[in-house]
């Protein structure tokens, strides 16, 4: 885990929700491709959807290892959540770390609202072609759909406007350097 660091009980939730996620996915888009071909059936799901599901968890986690590194590792990751969270940045921290870290969690808004759309337009494809898949498959898609759509809409875009309030705040706040400047004669 080079440049992730120890993570604690909530990056080992995130890391699993992570699986999950990427599990989901994974036994959805192989059962919807393998139905193309074949009857849907709980074999195809256990033939197909399993390994697809092992696959998809692995990708899951890996991504969100991927991102942390990203973001400078779990430890500043977390940190950065925390300030979210708690409407602050603790003192000492310097405009050159925190502006940038809350920049890149506020602009995660346009993705989680690119997220909802695309989630309402999957779903009614969806619902629309159920006589196609079936009741299982068309299931699991729209169950797929709507978590996509539920985790951005509750979890990433309030996270991403709290960062950009609190980015307004700091920068409108942040107190001017006390150094003398020089005038304009």
């Amino acid at each position: 885990m080079d440049g992730v660091g120890v993570v604690d009980e909530s990056g080992r939730l995130r890391l699993l929700g992570s699986a999950v996620a990427g599990a989901a996915f994974g036994v959805v888009l192989a059962v919807l491709v393998a139905s193309s071909w074949l009857t849907t059936t709980t074999a195809l799901l256990v033939g197909v959807g399993v390994p697809a599901g092992i696959a998809g968890a692995a990708i899951g986690v890996w991504t969100q290892l991927r991102a942390w590194r990203a973001a400078g590792g779990y430890e500043r990751s977390a940190a950065v959540q925390r300030w979210v969270a708690e409407q602050r940045v603790p003192p000492g921290v310097t405009a050159d770390e925190w502006v940038p870290a809350l920049q890149a969690q506020a602009d995660r808004e346009g993705a989680g609202w690119g997220k909802i759309v695309l989630c309402v337009l999957w779903t009614a494809m969806t619902l629309s072609m159920a006589d196609q898949h079936g009741p299982l498959l068309t299931g699991l898609l729209v169950a797929l759909w709507v978590g996509i759509g539920a985790w951005s809409a509750l979890w990433v875009v309030p996270r991403a406007r709290a960062a950009r309030a609190l980015l307004r705040r700091g920068v409108a706040t942040e107190p001017y350097p006390t150094e003398s400047r020089p005038t304009e004669s």
